[in-house]
């Protein structure tokens, strides 16, 4: 994929960040979870963790929902 992007380069002239458009660091961070807040992060490590262990009982079926 190529990304158009702006390079901000420092005082000797080397690249120290990029600008890219919002749309386009949606696209890469939603799948990374960047957009995660400190809490939902939590719940998500604590449910991978049940999840992990088989603990059914944490877990609400979908059709439940």
């Amino acid at each position: 994929m190529i990304i158009e992007h702006k390079k901000l380069l420092g005082e000797d002239g080397q690249p120290e960040a990029a600008v890219i458009p919002w749309s386009v660091f949606v696209t890469l961070s939603e799948p990374e979870g960047l957009d995660f807040t400190d809490q939902e992060e939590k719940e998500l490590r604590e449910a991978l963790a049940d999840s992990k262990a088989g603990n059914r009982e944490a877990f609400i079926p979908a059709d439940q929902i």
